[in-house]
């Protein structure tokens, strides 16, 4: 499937939620279980990682919690969680489901052992059980196993760090029970090109083959991209050779990243289940990405 959607942002949202920079005037709720309403739990259900706690910031709507659709929310560098949480339910509060922002502490998670997944320790590979993708899995079935849902699949929204994230779980974790995943945003990516040395391919990464890409082109990735993210010289941009090779901008890197990546599918012969994207008017701005693609989640 290869569509193109061109989302025009409503002015109402530029103004309300700003830049990237936004945060949420609103409380963290006090719930300390998972429960209908708002609230925080620490997650260490997961052995090989129980020493790097995770906060887990969610919204679970009042309604029966057995078929509500589950949603991980992956923030940016800042790390802030509750803000995202916050964007999210002033735009889609009204879409039921048990949403769950994942803060993952620096004190604990490194800038790489975020983006990349900490697949690697410098050039050592990391057995897969300790990457820090290998959490969602059973965090998911942790939270399936307090609420009693019965959903067999959850989905990811990304912004960011969030959306380095998310594509590169989507690249590297195979077999698992994800639905649609959005990456929104990103600085630079890991395109599936078996001549670009890892991080920013696959060569070398151990997952140059058939199946890594099969897997790949087959999920339901979304690349969401606003076509305002053009500003070469932010502060927070990676700008190195390969990055730059990119482009020179998000929303250039994006493009890249899905042209390049719907060629070597076409080449390959495989099939592309990807959709690209871009809301109008929207520049590096989680919470307006958020309010014009959360609801392709559902």
């Amino acid at each position: 499937m290869n569509k193109f959607f061109s989302i025009l942002t409503a002015g109402l949202w530029t103004v309300l939620l700003g830049g990237c920079e936004w945060t949420s005037s609103e409380k963290n709720d006090n719930l300390t279980d998972f429960g209908q309403g708002k609230g925080i739990v620490t997650y260490t259900g997961y052995e090989p990682l129980k020493d790097k706690p995770i906060r887990l910031h969610f919204y679970i709507s009042d309604s029966d919690m057995t078929d509500l659709p589950v949603v991980f929310i992956f923030p940016g560098t800042g790390r802030n969680a509750n803000d995202y949480l916050n964007g999210w339910l002033r735009s889609q509060k009204s879409a039921k489901a048990i949403v769950v922002a994942l803060e993952f502490p620096t004190d604990y998670y490194s800038t790489d052992e975020y983006i990349e997944g900490n697949m690697y320790n410098g050039n050592q590979p990391v057995d897969e059980s300790h990457w820090s993708f290998s959490v969602i899995e059973p965090l998911w079935k942790y939270i399936k196993s307090e609420t009693g849902n019965t959903t067999t699949k959850y989905h990811m929204f990304g912004h960011s760090a969030g959306a380095q994230f998310v594509h590169r779980f989507v690249t590297f974790k195979q077999n698992t029970h994800l639905g649609t995943a959005i990456a929104a945003n990103a600085g630079w990516y890991t395109v599936p090109d078996v001549a670009i040395s890892y991080p920013y391919g696959l060569k070398d990464s151990g997952f140059a083959d058939a199946q890594t890409l099969r897997h790949l082109f087959d999920s339901h990735l979304i690349v969401a991209l606003g076509d305002q993210d053009t500003d070469p010289n932010d502060s927070s941009l990676r700008h190195t050779e390969e990055a730059d090779a990119q482009g020179l901008t998000r929303y250039a890197r994006g493009n890249h990243y899905y042209d390049r990546s719907q060629q070597i599918s076409s080449d390959g012969g495989y099939t592309f289940n990807w959709e690209r994207v871009i809301v109008k008017g929207v520049a590096h701005d989680f919470a307006g990405m958020m309010a014009e693609t959360g609801g392709l989640l559902f």
